[in-house]
């Protein structure tokens, strides 16, 4: 369906990407990027490649978790904004290179996070979830339980 699309890993960030699958316990890379991603648009951090790209995963091996797909999709449209044609199935490649600079503008972001904070990786990532779980207009009260129901570690 996808052809043979593949999504780049920034080399630079391999060391970044084994601590997180290590300490963080995300059970793929694929599963990085995807959190990469979302981190990196949530904080406006689009970086392109500036040096050679770790093994490539497979689209289709990517967009495996079901809203996946839909992510890659939506931060494209958003950067492309009057632009509807970036959903078209031609310019797939196109919503790839989008989602890839997110992805590495996402762990340079988390990678400041861990050199700045001095903390261990899985509490940086479990900080940039509270944060995006937590409405900053309001200031109600969060149980640590509630907030920890739905995560495998």
């Amino acid at each position: 369906m996808f052809a043979d699309v593949r999504v780049r890993r920034p080399q630079q960030h391999e060391r970044l990407m084994l601590e997180l699958q290590q300490d963080a316990k995300f059970p793929a890379f694929r599963d990085i990027l995807l959190f990469a991603a979302a981190v990196g648009f949530a904080q406006g951090r689009r970086a392109p490649f500036h040096d050679t790209a770790g093994d490539p995963i497979r689209y289709d091996t990517l967009v495996g978790p079901a809203f996946a797909d839909t992510l890659v999709s939506m931060i494209a449209a958003n950067e492309a904004g009057d632009d509807p044609e970036i959903m078209d199935d031609t310019r797939l490649q196109e919503r790839v290179k989008i989602f890839e600079e997110y992805a590495n503008g996402g762990l340079e972001y988390i990678q400041e996070l861990i050199n700045t904070r001095k903390q261990p990786t899985a509490t940086v990532v479990l900080d940039l979830v509270t944060s995006a779980l937590t409405d900053e207009n309001q200031n109600t009260e969060i149980a640590v339980e509630d907030l920890l129901s739905g995560v495998t570690w």
